[in-house]
């Protein structure tokens, strides 16, 4: 069989922001040929002329975006547990609006994030602090909610690391604010409110 012989009755193909749908109508002459085959549900196996099986390729497009932000935080947070969530539906909003794609955009990957906290005291005090990012989406079993955890100390005044988180969350979760949160604990020190 060769492209020249392929009747194709319709193709139909919808896309939006929360799902792609691809559909080819096709004669009996084609699902003759196809029928015999193992069952194997993979484009390439199932439709093995090009014009076929490129109809149906999706075309991946990736963008990446590098983004500094800086909280300031309450001297009433340093007693006990507090948290900032590090992304949000505002912030990705933000992030991809000057993207021109195609395809509307439908998941933003996570990648790598370092997180610099700086004390806003005198160097010299010790400070124990302990952080940990959490996917707080995932409520059963909180254990595995922690993307990474550590600890340091503020005694110099700084405290950095780099984690990467690599998953993906989708546009359009409604716990977007919940997929990468900062939760921290800081001993050895009091501030006034």
């Amino acid at each position: 069989m060769t492209e020249a012989d392929i009747q194709t009755i319709n193709k139909e193909k919808h896309q939006d922001e929360e799902y792609l749908e691809q559909k080819l109508i096709f004669d009996n002459s084609i699902f003759e040929q196809i029928k015999g085959k193992e069952l194997d549900l993979s484009v390439a196996k199932i439709f093995e002329i090009p014009t076929v099986r490129n109809w149906f390729k999706r075309q991946k497009e990736e963008y990446y975006v590098l983004s500094q932000r800086e909280h300031i935080i309450d001297c009433k947070y340093t007693k006990g547990k507090a948290k900032i969530p590090i992304i949000n539906k505002q912030i990705i909003n933000k992030e991809i609006q000057d993207i021109k794609a195609k395809n509307p955009i439908k998941y933003v990957h996570l990648g790598g994030t370092e997180i610099l906290i700086k004390a806003c005291f005198r160097e010299g005090i010790d400070t124990p602090i302990e952080i940990y990012l959490a996917d707080d989406r995932i409520i059963q079993l909180i254990e595995k909610s922690v993307i990474s955890a550590v600890r340091g100390n503020l005694i110099y005044q700084k405290f950095k690391f780099i984690i990467s988180a690599n998953y993906s969350v989708a546009i359009n979760d409604r716990n977007i604010d919940k997929s990468l949160v900062l939760y921290w604990r800081m001993s050895g020190i009091e501030l006034a409110p």
